[in-house]
């Protein structure tokens, strides 16, 4: 599954799991050849040639805005033809030509401005548009120059039948600015879910290429006025991205987190989001953050994608296990009170009888028991006057469904808190590479 639509599911999927806006982040991916402006989000999602960010303007619905960069040779391979910048600014001045006179963009007859090579399909490195939007909607296509970096459009609207849509739940406006820039292929992907129109007078006429109207301009009233909320985002996101030479990365793969010691190394195939969420507590805001294996989570999302509206309790709980085979949640707080957590450092040997008490008094109560099966839990905890630590290592059974590894390590200073942990299913164990990573955290004391 492709990874722009497995990203944009996840966010939306994890709309009700987080609620809060993240901290704004300048990004730069410098083996990938792209940087993107500090920009508020809800969401931060990224990978090793991708990177997005999620926003709920109306703490409802996501919209995702997403750069993906590709090689000359993932395009070769997608599309069995040799791949240059060169080629494609010529087709992008063709299309200008086409589109100035009005005539069809097909006289172009270049693969890379058709919708057909960006279909969801499996091994397909260009993937983005999955089929049932494509061919349940109206796409047009348009070009356009921003400062020197060129673009062209294909501009994806589903037509509102729910039925065809069952796997979207919803119609969806994507667009796809594709430019090119030494020699690498770049999609800049903005998606946002249409209004229930419903309550909508006027219907949405159907966009053709090089249409001057735009289809959504047919919206009215609160309707008009959040799509137009989102537009304005997608067009701040792509304002916000700049290309550059690609040059050898300097940094390792990971996501950044000041109090868990700045960057924390990934493995190059996982993928992560990552949040700010200050509605838990208004005194102890958290930064949370998943990976996993990218593999892992495409599985997981085709999963919920061929379940469709059928989607209910138990197959969540298949969503949320059956498909990855390890994950890491790492979290951090930084309290505004600098003595949120003084009381702990106050009796150090009683803070880790307490912890030990409190940990295996939680792992037998009934309503866990009734979930989880802990064969075997080792933990440790070493408290100083300003610094603690807790470790705990174990395995059990999900009732009814598998084994399972826990690594975890909980860090606390006087005003700050810190985690990271990790889960396996089965009997796989954490890697050496991602050990290592662990083995290097360590809660920042300021």
């Amino acid at each position: 599954m492709n990874k722009f639509f497995s990203v944009s599911l996840a966010a939306i999927l994890l709309a009700g799991s987080f609620t809060a806006f993240a901290a704004a982040n300048t990004y730069a991916d410098m083996d990938s050849g792209f940087k993107l402006k500090s920009q508020p989000s809800w969401m931060e999602i990224g990978g090793k040639n991708f990177y997005g960010l999620a926003n709920k303007p109306d703490k409802k619905e996501t919209s995702v805005n997403l750069v993906c960069a590709f090689t000359a040779k993932e395009v070769e391979e997608a599309t069995g033809k040799k791949f240059t910048t060169e080629e494609f600014l010529k087709k992008f001045k063709d299309l200008q030509v086409l589109e100035r006179n009005g005539l069809s963009p097909d006289k172009v007859n270049y693969l890379l401005f058709m919708p057909d090579p960006y279909e969801i399909k499996e091994k397909n490195k260009l993937s983005l548009l999955p089929k049932e939007l494509l061919d349940h909607s109206s796409i047009s296509i348009s070009t356009s120059k921003k400062g020197k970096v060129p673009y062209v459009y294909l501009h994806v609207v589903g037509n509102n039948d729910e039925k065809a849509l069952k796997n979207l739940r919803r119609s969806v406006d994507m667009q796809v600015a594709l430019t090119s820039q030494n020699d690498m292929l770049y999609a800049i992907v903005s998606t946002f879910p249409l209004p229930n129109l419903k309550s909508q007078k006027e219907k949405i006429e159907e966009a053709t290429p090089f249409t001057k109207k735009k289809v959504r301009n047919e919206l009215t009233g609160g309707n008009k006025e959040k799509v137009n909320a989102y537009i304005a985002a997608r067009k701040a996101f792509i304002n916000g991205v700049t290309f550059f030479k690609p040059l050898k990365e300097t940094e390792p793969y990971g996501f950044t987190d000041a109090l868990l010691g700045g960057k924390v190394k990934l493995p190059e195939d996982w993928a992560y989001v990552q949040v700010n969420d200050d509605t838990v507590s208004d005194k102890i805001p958290l930064k949370l953050t998943m990976a996993a294996p990218w593999a892992g989570v495409s599985e997981v999302l085709t999963y919920r994608n061929e379940l469709g509206n059928a989607l209910d309790g138990k197959d969540v709980e298949k969503l949320n296990f059956q498909k990855i085979s390890e994950v890491a949640f790492f979290a951090s707080s930084k309290a505004k009170n600098k003595n949120e957590f003084a009381q702990l450092f106050e009796s150090p040997f009683l803070t880790q009888l307490l912890i030990d008490k409190l940990i295996k008094e939680g792992i037998n109560q009934k309503s866990v028991k009734s979930i989880v099966d802990i064969k075997e839990l080792k933990t440790s905890s070493d408290f100083t006057e300003s610094y603690g630590t807790i470790n705990l290592s174990g395995n059990g059974k999900i009732k009814n469904h598998f084994d399972f590894n826990l690594n975890a390590k909980i860090m606390i200073t006087p005003q700050n808190f810190g985690m990271a942990s990790y889960f396996s299913k089965e009997h796989k164990q954490i890697s050496p590479e991602l050990e290592k990573s662990f083995s290097l955290i360590k809660l920042n004391k300021k």
